[in-house]
């Protein structure tokens, strides 16, 4: 057992990992499904929800999304006392039960930033990305991430279908980017000042020069 913020982490029956004393808040606990990864990840995504229920103290009802860092959760009630968290599948089209698909992007953000010596800078899930023609397609990518407002991710996503014309480039919502370019996610947590290159499946990092 964990105490984190006097809240109770447990693990029940090698199959949950779940809270006791967030109902203070909610009226009911969280708890989310052991799956394929490690129980101390699923440890970390309960700590990350407890902090924005303790912090925020929103109103939560079943269905509800939640982002987590780069990814999306959401609150199901298929029992009295707890919200089963589930997230979205990585072509958008439902939510299934677990974590796992979180868990792994978030470690693969990570493991690039650290690999590079960067510290991550997460997108989350409802800021807006400018993109070409192509990126949607699969197409190359030249990708830059400039500081911007906190509704928008920074990032500018290029491929050689772009014209030059800047009233040709589209802003859509980042999950947009995920769901039609998850070979990207990886690289998307690189921060402020950097980009990244991908020529014939080869991928070059580095600073903006401007």
């Amino acid at each position: 057992m964990i105490i984190y913020k006097e809240i109770e982490i447990s693990i029940h029956n090698s199959i949950y990992v779940a809270t006791k004393g967030l109902n203070y808040y909610l009226d009911k606990e969280v708890r989310v499904i052991i799956g394929n990864q490690q129980e101390s990840d699923y440890v970390d995504v309960i700590k990350y929800i407890i902090d924005y229920i303790v912090e925020n103290k929103p109103i939560v009802s079943k269905n509800q999304n939640i982002g987590y860092y780069s990814w999306l959760l959401q609150f199901r009630l298929e029992d009295i006392n707890y919200y089963d968290l589930y997230e979205v599948k990585t072509d958008g089209t439902e939510f299934i039960k677990g974590c796992d698909t979180a868990i792994s992007i978030i470690r693969e953000q990570s493991e690039i930033c650290s690999y590079y010596k960067l510290h991550p800078q997460f997108p989350s899930f409802n800021q807006m990305v400018v993109i070409s023609k192509g990126v949607y397609e699969g197409k190359d990518i030249e990708a830059i991430r400039y500081e911007s407002p906190e509704h928008m991710s920074g990032w500018w996503l290029i491929t050689d279908d772009y014209d030059d014309d800047i009233k040709s480039l589209m802003t859509v919502h980042f999950h947009h980017v995920a769901f039609n370019r998850p070979d990207i996610l990886k690289y998307l947590a690189l921060p402020f000042g950097y980009r990244f290159l991908i020529d014939n499946n080869v991928i070059h990092v580095s600073k903006d020069d401007i």
